[in-house]
């Protein structure tokens, strides 16, 4: 039997991670002990093989609840002003694909339509103009308001919140106050991040009920023989492990925090989470959220399925056909009779473009508190990947978690959710998209008033 993972706390989760690696080795080889890290990248897709791949079939909307346009949206509205949603932000992203840097600090205005141009020739492999780049963004990027992509994703719903508000006839502030999200940030930047929050005046919200945590990176693994372990003898090499381990590090003992430095312990936390109808899991790389951060047909419809025991709802978007994307994919399988999201590296010999649907940027997880606790239980797989660092001039393979937070998916009650006609997934995730996400910020500061919230809230005047 795979053995659990120990989440007591950073030490305990990385000698049980260690445990599970050797378990999984010793599973899937006879003998491993002449191989290193550098010969087990050529095994990685087999190593992390969903276990009935040869069971899967693409799923249609018999298998899934469709989402109507025509959805009641009152129990979303209720529970936003009531403050029964917890917000989640997974910002902790260093947009490797991008290589400028944090996603959440980083500030489209600072892009000329120049070095747009010259990212997306490095990426694709041929030269894009200038002017391709204007056509597709609309407008230069120097004509945004200078305002970074975090700040951007935090006050439009903010924003939102307050259209909310003034439909209702509600006092803002106060429905504001009763908001509670988490802000998850790197190592890297998470004091500026938290400086920022301060700085720009909690954007409205209330201090005491904004919390943060930083994600920890580790070290790469190495493997000497039939022995594996994290190489802590230098740190070039520290990666993240994805956002599965996002979610088992908010269940160690006193991760979570505020700006003044108080920190929660897992009960206290975990009481919060009690007192919640919902919460969202956020990937601040979505474009479509900068011109409407609330979708009040899915949440109510995960409210709606969470008065039926459910702890986790899924969307299902279809691939974007042009630009096709990893991500979670949504397959039946056979043998289990259920409807599975399931990661790209875990689809070994699936491509991309041969991937139909696809999970939506974020997640639901109506009464939250079932799923934190499922994931404290440990029984998240732990997905693996090997790259390479060069050290003193010379390459070096290294094994890490890549775990996602989708798999949570098997451990509690899902429900998957599509809309009668779907639209494929829009997110900033490689140079391509950039003009794309120029005019998604163009968009948002057009919205009727929002340049002039933002001054508001946030205190800062824009030329």
């Amino acid at each position: 039997m795979r053995p659990k993972l120990d989440l007591k706390n950073f030490e305990t989760y990385r000698d049980s991670t260690i445990k599970q690696l050797k378990w999984q080795l010793n599973q899937f080889f006879d003998d491993h002990s002449e191989l290193g890290c550098e010969h087990l990248k050529d095994y990685i897709a087999d190593l992390n093989a969903y276990e009935n791949l040869d069971a899967l079939e693409p799923i249609t909307q018999a298998h899934v609840k469709i989402l109507e346009d025509e959805q009641n949206v009152e129990l979303a509205e209720k529970a936003i002003l009531n403050g029964e949603i917890f917000w989640e932000h997974a910002a902790a992203g260093e947009a490797t694909r991008l290589g400028l840097g944090t996603k959440y600090l980083l500030n489209l205005k600072d892009l000329s339509s120049e070095k747009i141009a010259e990212l997306i020739s490095k990426e694709a492999g041929k030269e894009v103009s200038k002017e391709e780049v204007l056509k597709e963004a609309g407008c230069e990027s120097s004509d945004l308001l200078d305002i970074n992509l975090g700040t951007r994703h935090m006050i439009q719903l903010a924003y939102d919140i307050a259209k909310l508000a003034k439909k209702h006839d509600k006092n803002l502030d106060t429905v504001l106050g009763r908001q509670k999200m988490l802000v998850i940030m790197n190592e890297k930047t998470g004091d500026q991040i938290v400086a920022e929050w301060k700085n720009y005046n909690y954007m409205g919200f209330n201090p005491d009920n904004i919390f943060f945590m930083v994600q920890k990176s580790f070290e790469g693994i190495d493997k000497k023989g039939a022995e594996v372990k994290y190489d802590i003898s230098h740190d070039k090499h520290k990666r993240l492990h994805n956002h599965g381990q996002m979610a088992m590090q908010k269940t160690h003992e006193k991760e979570i925090f505020r700006a003044d430095g108080t920190r929660l312990s897992s009960a206290e936390f975990e009481n919060i989470l009690s007192e919640m109808k919902d919460l969202i899991s956020y990937n601040i790389e979505d474009i479509k959220y900068l011109t409407g951060a609330i979708d009040y047909q899915s949440m109510s419809l995960a409210l709606e399925l969470g008065a039926k025991g459910y702890g986790m709802v899924m969307e299902i978007v279809a691939q974007n056909p042009k630009r096709p994307q990893k991500g979670g994919a949504a397959f039946y399988d056979k043998k289990k009779d259920r409807v599975v999201m399931i990661e790209s590296n875990q689809l070994k010999g699936i491509k991309p473009k041969d991937i139909t649907h696809l999970n939506k940027n974020f997640n639901h997880y109506p009464n939250p508190v079932i799923s934190y606790r499922a994931v404290r239980e440990g029984d998240m797989h732990l997905h693996t990947c090997v790259k390479s660092v060069v050290i003193d001039g010379k390459e070096k393979h290294y094994l890490y978690f890549c775990t996602p937070q989708g798999d949570i998916n098997f451990l509690v009650k899902t429900a998957y959710v599509m809309r009668r006609v779907l639209k494929p997934i829009e997110a900033w995730k490689s140079a391509v998209n950039t003009p794309a996400t120029v005019a998604a910020c163009h968009a948002q500061d057009k919205q009727e008033g929002f340049k002039e919230f933002c001054e508001e809230k946030i205190g800062v005047k824009f030329v």
